[in-house]
C-alpha cells in the first residue's frame, strides 16, 4: 500500500502552482506517479540507514522536483502562467515573428505533409493564393480541405490579416515555352556561366552579372554591376565584351551599372529584418498595412509603409504612430541592433491617399 503523506508547506505551494498553471490531466497524473514512485524508492533505501534524515530527504526531493517542474513548464510552453505571460508580453511583437518560419513556407510544408498537390504565392497584397495541381475532380475534392488547412496554420499564429484563395492551377499550352524560347534560356545560362568564370579568374569577385531574355524581342539582356571603388572598370568592360562575343552570336543589350558596396552590404544585413517587418505587419488586421518598400540610397535606410486608412480618419495619426512604434521597438531591440548595427533609418507611414500619417 502506498504511504499517505501529510501536506507540507511545499505541498501546498505545489498545489497552488498546479492550479495556477492548469495542468493537463494526463500530464499531471503521469508526473504525479513518477514523483511518488521516486520518493518511495528513496525512503525505502534510507529508512534503515538514517531514520533521522528521512524528513530531509523528502524535503530535498520535493524541492528538486519543484525546480524540475518549473523549468519544464517554462521551456515547454504548453501553458503560460501569469508571470510568464508578463515576461512574454514584454517581447516586441516583431521579435517573436523573427523567430518563426515564414508563413508561406509553413503553409506549403503543412499542405505537402498532408499530401496535397499545391503551390503557394501572393500577388503582393494580404491575399495568400494556393494553386492546386491535378484534375478538376481532384480540385473540387480537396479545395475546402486545403483552405481549412491553411487557415489552421494562420490561426495557430493568431494571424488575421491574410485571406486565403484556393484556385485550380491551369497550365495552358500557350504558357509552355517553345523550342526557340528554351534555346534562348540555354544561351543565356551559357553566357552567364562564362562571364562568372572569367570574372572569378581575374579576381573580380565584387562584380555582379545577370543575364536574361527580353520577352518582346527575345534579345539577351546582360546587366553588369561594377563597384564604384573599382579602378579597373574599363578592363572589366572589355573583358565582358570579349566573353559575350565569344559565347554567342545572338542579339543582346549590355548594361553596366555602378554598385555601392557599402549599400549592398547594408541591404544584405537588413534582408531578414525587412522580411520580418513585412510578415509581421501584413499578418495582423490591426495594423491595416497593404504595402511596403525600402530604399538605402540615398541614405539613411528608409522604410515606406502603406496602409488602408484614409488620412481624413480621425484615428489615422494614432494608427500611423502605432505602426511606427511597432517597427521602432523591433529595430531598437538588442537582438536586432546586432544586425543593423549603428545604421540610421527613417520610417514613413502613408495613408491610402498617400499622406504621411506618422509624425
Amino acid at each position: 500500500m502506498k504511504k499517505q503523506y501529510e501536506d507540507t508547506d511545499l505541498d501546498i505551494s505545489l498545489k497552488k502552482l498546479n492550479a495556477d498553471l492548469m495542468w493537463k490531466t494526463k500530464q499531471k497524473q503521469e508526473l504525479k506517479k513518477r514523483i511518488i514512485s521516486d520518493i518511495e524508492k528513496l525512503e525505502s533505501q534510507e529508512r534503515n540507514k538514517h531514520p533521522i534524515k528521512l524528513s530531509w530527504i523528502r524535503k530535498l526531493t520535493y524541492s528538486g522536483i519543484a525546480l524540475v517542474i518549473l523549468f519544464s513548464l517554462f521551456i515547454g510552453a504548453a501553458f503560460i502562467s501569469p508571470a510568464m505571460a508578463e515576461v512574454m508580453s514584454k517581447i516586441p511583437y516583431l521579435n517573436k515573428v523573427l523567430h518563426t518560419k515564414d508563413i508561406f513556407i509553413s503553409i506549403q510544408e503543412r499542405l505537402e505533409n498532408e499530401g496535397y498537390k499545391t503551390r503557394i504565392g501572393t500577388n503582393g497584397d494580404n491575399k495568400i493564393e494556393i494553386r492546386v495541381d491535378g484534375s478538376e475532380e481532384y480540385f473540387q475534392d480537396v479545395r475546402k480541405d486545403v483552405e481549412e488547412t491553411a487557415l489552421e496554420v494562420l490561426r495557430s499564429r493568431e494571424y488575421d490579416g491574410y485571406t486565403i484563395k484556393v484556385i485550380k492551377n491551369k497550365v495552358m499550352d500557350e504558357e509552355k515555352p517553345s523550342p526557340e524560347t528554351i534555346k534562348k534560356y540555354e544561351e543565356a545560362s551559357k553566357v552567364q556561366r562564362a562571364l562568372d568564370q572569367e570574372l572569378k579568374k581575374h579576381n573580380y569577385h565584387d562584380v555582379t552579372t545577370q543575364v536574361g531574355t527580353l520577352n518582346n524581342s527575345g534579345d539577351l539582356i546582360i546587366n553588369i554591376g561594377i563597384p564604384t571603388t573599382e579602378k579597373d572598370a574599363e578592363n572589366i568592360k572589355e573583358l565582358v565584351q570579349n566573353v559575350i562575343t565569344k559565347e554567342t552570336d545572338q542579339k543582346y543589350t549590355l548594361k553596366f551599372n555602378k554598385i555601392n558596396l557599402k549599400i549592398r552590404e547594408q541591404e544584405n544585413r537588413w534582408g531578414r529584418v525587412i522580411s520580418t517587418i513585412i510578415d509581421g505587419l501584413y499578418s495582423k488586421k490591426e495594423y491595416q498595412v497593404n504595402g511596403f518598400s525600402f530604399s538605402a540610397h540615398p541614405q539613411p535606410m528608409t522604410l515606406y509603409i502603406k496602409t488602408t486608412i484614409s488620412s481624413s480618419n480621425p484615428d489615422s495619426k494614432q494608427l500611423g504612430s502605432k505602426v511606427e512604434n511597432t517597427i521602432r521597438d523591433f529595430l531598437e531591440s538588442e537582438e536586432v541592433k546586432k544586425t543593423i548595427k549603428d545604421d540610421e533609418y527613417k520610417i514613413i507611414v502613408y495613408s491610402k491617399d498617400k499622406q504621411q500619417i506618422n509624425y
